[in-house]
């Protein structure tokens, strides 16, 4: 395709290289021989010279990208324009051209979940605008910066996150264009523990957008929210919900997310009887001002509440299938993960556990897919522990545990690497081999090596901890599991 591009003879000077032994071809594909070939022959061009051949190449082939609507060489095409750098580019336009191509393939590499790849398009992109870019290229610049911001959140790149969230927050025209860094910034604060500060930061952004979370939370006014959210329901059926209107005021668009993003940090607090009053205020947006892809998560959390804290779980469920059914009517991306993981807690009251807990698996991928990179781990974690429990064949949870590991440390989220470790040396005794070495070599975010044998559970007995997982999923679940209890500890009794 590239010979064919730029009109010069390609194939032929490789197979006289082949031919002289410099290079090897095996299934149509050259290499070199050796290392120290390759470094020579990159040598003995000019670096300018070099810029331009990658330039060229990269060129011809998102040419070819362009024209016949096929993105299977942008990769190629971007990483090409990229070995060239800018000061390869001959003009403005065409250095903000590189800058959309890089823009694009930053998207397939997140489609692939590749969000390190994604992340240096990205930051690609950001070196071909020119001075002046978010005065003369806003709409690709906010976007570049917004998606940079996404991947070194993931990546778990703080500084270069808090440098771009920076400059979109200083640059951006509105609060709309502004909210997307806010919300990146809200959940870093949330990853570093700090949860006071992110739970200050929603507060303070709910109340420029005109909505109010209440600073204590009683029982009483819990139920009257609670009767007042049954109240709007009333008479509503399934098929009503379901035709509902829209959202289409932004400022409750965006409130609906911040909401969601408090719930989360309810979660890690503890705060159980202030968790109930976010999907109790999701449900009654919607129902006031329209359905958003965030109400299905709103409707998995109020069918959770009535489920698993209230104990009505008929009506419960009820709700949990429409938000999974709200799901399908307005698919997204971003939150399909969130409502099938919520709305799974009320399916194992419900449905056959070893069935219903397939759910957290797709909420897994779905989340994986998204970028939610850490959700997705939350997904697993509890995927993993609801196997074993369930009774699930020891083998299929082994292995399923073993992938969670492989991800969890290369993602190097060594909470959730210490967290399920341990009942997967469990797993593999009760199967009769051996437990998994501890490793001396790992290392953290921060680039400091240390022993696995440091994790955060070494020194506690494994009685304890297994004592302790169905408290936490009881947490998890609006700490009301008590059906399942029964079968989580009489299952405890046969591993034993």
């Amino acid at each position: 395709v590239l010979e064919r591009e730029i009109k010069q003879p390609l194939i032929a000077p490789l197979e006289a290289a082949v031919a002289d032994s410099v290079l090897g071809k095996k299934d149509g594909k050259f290499f070199f021989m050796h290392d120290k070939l390759q470094e020579t022959a990159y040598s003995m061009m000019k670096p300018e010279e070099r810029c331009l051949h990658h330039n060229l190449y990269g060129q011809a082939l998102a040419f070819v990208v362009v024209r016949e609507k096929d993105d299977r060489y942008l990769l190629t095409a971007a990483t090409q324009i990229n070995f060239g750098g800018p000061q390869a580019v001959i003009d403005d336009n065409q250095a903000l051209s590189v800058a959309n191509l890089n823009l694009d393939a930053g998207k397939k590499a997140m489609s692939m979940s590749d969000f390190f790849s994604a992340h240096r398009y990205f930051n690609h992109g950001i070196s071909y605008l020119r001075s002046g870019h978010w005065n003369k290229q806003y709409d690709v610049s906010l976007e570049l910066f917004n998606l940079a911001a996404a991947c070194a959140l993931m990546n778990a790149e703080h500084e270069r996150l808090k440098m771009l969230t920076g400059e979109v927050i200083r640059h951006a025209k509105c609060f709309e264009d502004k909210f997307r860094a806010i919300c990146i910034s809200i959940t870093l604060l949330l990853w570093s523990s700090k949860l006071p500060e992110a739970m200050q930061q929603i507060s303070l952004t709910l109340s420029s957008l005109g909505e109010e979370l209440p600073v204590a939370v009683t029982q009483s006014a819990i139920h009257y929210q609670l009767d007042h959210t049954k109240a709007l329901l009333a008479g509503l059926s399934d098929e009503t919900l379901l035709n509902y209107p829209a959202m289409s005021i932004s400022s409750k668009i965006m409130a609906m997310e911040l909401f969601s993003k408090q719930f989360i940090n309810y979660t890690f607090t503890g705060d159980g009887n202030t968790m109930p009053i976010i999907p109790l205020k999701m449900v009654q947006t919607s129902l006031t001002y329209g359905m958003s892809p965030l109400s299905g998560v709103g409707f998995a959390l109020f069918g959770n509440y009535l489920a698993l804290a209230k104990g009505e779980v008929e009506e419960g469920y009820r709700y949990v299938k429409i938000a999974l059914s709200l799901m399908k009517r307005m698919p997204s991306i971003a939150h399909d993960s969130e409502i099938m993981y919520y709305s799974t807690h009320t399916k194992l009251c419900v449905e056959p556990m070893q069935s219903a807990i397939e759910h957290y698996a797709i909420a897994h991928t779905a989340a994986m897919a998204s970028g939610a990179v850490r959700f997705a781990f939350g997904c697993s974690f509890v995927y993993d522990n609801c196997s074993f429990w369930s009774g699930k064949k020891l083998d299929l949870v082994v292995n399923s545990m073993k992938e969670t590991i492989k991800e969890v440390i290369f993602y190097k989220n060594f909470l959730v690497l210490a967290l399920l470790q341990p009942i997967c040396r469990l797993s593999l005794r009760l199967t009769g081999k051996s437990g998994m070495h501890q490793r001396d070599d790992l290392t953290n975010i921060f680039g400091e090596t240390y022993n696995e044998g440091e994790g955060i559970f070494s020194k506690l007995p494994m009685v304890m901890l297994l004592n302790a997982l169905p408290s936490f999923l009881r947490v998890l679940f609006f700490e009301k599991l008590t059906k399942r209890e029964t079968q989580f500890n009489s299952t405890c009794q046969y591993r034993a």
